[in-house]
């Protein structure tokens, strides 16, 4: 073989080596698409925890590794609200956790006070055939670049407090106790100061210390659930007064979610309406079993009577809803009503 001859041989050969590099990579790049990071705010085997971890196994193995996720558990990556604001700029993509209302204050409607009263209305206002309040969160978070892929249910919400007082349900007596609610929230603060006492915003990670020092005397904004995990060596009573259907959305960057196919994107969501809905079922019995563990640790728990938190709903009802028609809207509000039987 000539010299220019081999010369045309070698090359001829890097060049199949070249194509072959390239399919290869090709078929790499295939294989793992995307890799994005997850994250949520729940102690691990926690329902949130659980659904998250079952909703990421199931999007991987339906993609076939095109779609991965690196999962930061527990509040890795800051509280609710630095997170929140990762996943708005794009530096986080997914999230399994409450949604701020600093972007939008109509978003307070995923937590306004006795929107729902039981699991049923639940079902209905996140996870039926007309999820209206699912609907309504999600129309609002688009606007802030945020796609709502789901709910995980947590449970209902209650009020942990330092001393028992003499009568919870008596709201002259009540006055002068300092209760916490989440900062920033109109609701709440109005709804604390409708049950009696005086409103004090405290978040959520200063609040084992707030109750230690005795800068607040109890706490709303929990559940069962994180009021026995992280409060309950300063928790002396705790009154299911069923505030609040404790959820947290599972959403995404709109650009990070646009990035997967559309046959991805469905993958994507039918994983978070499954184990959406199995959450329902966790939640159910997450309540009654932390209720009863706080007994057995000698936490006194008070359960109202159906006429007792029929009147605390009213209450709310009649003070709190109508401050609310500024913040999240008079026609919302209206809507509101019409679900509770008000209009």
């Amino acid at each position: 073989m000539t010299v220019s001859a081999l010369k045309g041989a070698t090359r001829a050969l890097a060049s199949v080596a070249v194509a072959a590099g390239v399919i290869a990579g090709a078929g790499l790049a295939h294989a793992q698409e995307h890799t994005f990071k997850w994250s949520h705010m729940s102690p691990v085997d926690s329902i949130v925890d659980q659904a998250t971890k079952a909703m990421i196994a199931e999007i991987e193995e339906k993609t076939e590794g095109r779609v991965a996720f690196k999962l930061f558990p527990s509040g890795q990556l800051g509280d609710w609200t630095e997170v929140n604001e990762q996943v708005v700029r794009g530096v986080v993509d997914f999230a399994t956790q409450p949604v701020s209302p600093s972007y939008d204050p109509r978003l307070q409607i995923r937590v306004l006070p006795y929107s729902v009263m039981n699991f049923a209305e639940v079902e209905e206002a996140y996870f039926g055939e007309d999820a209206y309040l699912f609907d309504l969160m999600s129309e609002m978070m688009a606007e802030n670049d945020m796609t709502a892929l789901g709910v995980v249910a947590q449970g209902f919400g209650g009020g942990g407090f330092r001393e028992c007082p003499e009568d919870v349900f008596d709201t002259e007596a009540n006055s002068g106790l300092k209760m916490r609610f989440p900062p920033g929230n109109q609701a709440w603060q109005n709804m604390v100061a409708a049950l009696g006492f005086e409103p004090t915003p405290v978040p959520w990670g200063e609040l084992y210390l707030a109750l230690q020092t005795g800068l607040v005397d109890a706490q709303v904004g929990g559940q069962p659930y994180n009021t026995w995990t992280t409060h309950r060596d300063v928790t002396e009573c705790w009154v299911q007064y069923n505030t609040h259907f404790q959820n947290s959305f599972v959403f995404a960057n709109s650009e990070s979610f646009q990035e997967l196919s559309e046959a991805d994107r469905q993958i994507v969501r039918d994983a978070v309406m499954t184990h959406g809905m199995a959450s329902l079922d966790m939640a159910r019995g997450e309540d009654q079993k932390y209720m009863d563990l706080m007994a057995e640790d000698g936490i006194e728990v008070i359960v109202p009577t159906e006429e007792q938190l029929a009147r605390i709903a009213k209450l709310a009802r009649e003070q709190v809803w109508p401050v609310m028609d500024d913040v999240i809207g008079k026609d919302l509000m209206d809507m509101m009503r019409e679900k509770a039987g008000l209009m």
